[in-house]
């Protein structure tokens, strides 16, 4: 199974993804991106293959929920 951890950058959608084989790898990963904060819009993304298992937001003033799991999408 392959998995991948992406952060997706502002409006243009620009895009940094890595790509693991172990979902613990892609996990920790997953979770040190998000403790980062940036003065854009900017989401985190943990994928599953094709699946979206988990959205976490990073920008510094978001006002909304920032974790958003594959139940919620």
């Amino acid at each position: 199974m392959m998995y991948t951890v992406m952060i997706r950058v502002g409006d243009t959608r620009k895009i940094k993804r890595e790509i693991f084989n172990d979902s613990a790898e892609a996990e920790k990963y997953f979770n040190k991106l998000c403790e980062r904060r940036t003065d854009y819009p900017a989401t985190v993304v943990f994928t599953e293959s094709i699946l979206v298992k988990k959205r976490f937001r990073i920008d510094k003033d978001w006002e909304g929920e920032r974790f958003v799991t594959n139940e919620d999408v």
